[in-house]
């Protein structure tokens, strides 16, 4: 096992070269294949109990299969996922449903992810009894009374149905039955970007408090940067099915290493228009490549600004640390020198 990633005694979540394809199949004609979609391509990481770890990176980079990998709801090609101390990968499916009570998942869009036609009271109680089936009643309802106050809700509510709250409100319906079962790890996959940025503070400032209150280790997914900046411990940059950087906020954000990461970095506006004036933007080439036929070697080269020769195409880099604690894919052509 790798020494970039922990152990899985130690840590609470690890990740060994973790790989997600997807078979497209064979074309009706031919009976050709009609190639893999390497979602999830090597990926390896730990991470520590009650820590936030921010997963970054363009739409279709993989994050979400990633965040479904990890919860086994969608089994990996190859590689191991330790969830603490057990290995995911090697249980059966039943066992998988057992454990999974301990990890939730709170998604981008509250009112698709909530049933209509259940009133916030059924949502949640169906949710508390995945972990205490012997509630009922007064004490059920008490329970989730506890829920709503937890997540800032007025428990009197508990009555109505999804479409009578706000966005705001659906989202801290959909973070109340995440916390139902007590999970121990909860999967954020773009839990404000559907919300107005007015709301978008407070979702984050509850999602950080609970995580401190409750002892709680999440994973938040997001396209923003200056989202994740502001709730995570730790960012994970990927492109392409691979984490390409791994550090603190600080690092990743004030001292990124790699062309990608900057190049993120640079396309975050900046509120005082001066400083927006003169900043550099780092330009990326094209789009990004398809994951059907992902580049060999380096596989940022297509779109690098740089100049570069045939060795970004033909070395796949290794994931090094360059400073304490901050990792990044190590090419030559991509990565600065530390400062």
């Amino acid at each position: 096992m790798s020494d970039t990633i922990g152990q899985p005694g130690e840590d609470f979540l690890v990740l060994d070269d973790v790989h997600t394809h997807f078979d497209m199949g064979r074309n009706l004609l031919t009976r050709e294949s009609k190639g893999v979609v390497k979602a999830v391509d090597g990926v390896s990481l730990s991470i520590k109990q009650g820590e936030i770890l921010g997963l970054v990176g363009e739409s279709g980079c993989g994050k979400s299969t990633l965040s479904r990998t990890i919860l086994q709801l969608i089994r990996p090609t190859s590689g191991k996922v330790w969830f603490r101390g057990q290995e995911l990968t090697a249980m059966s499916d039943a066992e998988v449903r057992r454990e999974r009570i301990e990890f939730q998942m709170i998604f981008q869009d509250p009112y698709a992810s909530l049933n209509p036609r259940m009133t916030v009271l059924d949502t949640l109680s169906e949710a508390v009894r995945t972990r205490h089936p012997e509630l009922k009643g007064d004490a059920l309802r008490a329970r989730v009374a506890e829920l709503l106050r937890t997540v800032g809700l007025n428990p009197a509510h508990m009555k109505r149905y999804p479409h009578e709250f706000s966005g705001g409100q659906r989202q801290r319906v959909a973070i109340a039955r995440a916390l139902a079962p007590e999970p121990k790890l909860i999967i954020a996959d773009e839990p404000v970007s559907a919300l107005d940025v007015s709301i978008q503070s407070q979702i984050l400032n509850l999602l950080k408090r609970l995580v401190r209150e409750l002892g709680l280790t999440m994973i938040f997914i997001s396209h923003d940067l200056s989202v994740v900046r502001y709730i995570s411990d730790r960012i994970a940059v990927m492109y392409l099915g691979r984490i390409i950087e791994l550090g603190s906020a600080e690092d990743i954000i004030d001292h990124p290493l790699h062309l990608y990461t900057k190049a993120l970095m640079s396309a975050i506006p900046e509120p005082d228009p001066r400083a927006e004036r003169v900043r550099e933007r780092i330009v990326l080439r094209g789009d990004p490549p398809s994951p059907l036929n992902p580049p060999q070697g380096c596989n940022f080269w297509p779109r690098s600004p740089v100049p570069h020769d045939d060795r970004m195409k033909e070395v796949e880099p290794p994931f090094e640390q360059m400073q304490p604690n901050h990792w990044v894919a190590a090419c030559p052509f991509c990565v600065s020198s530390p400062a």
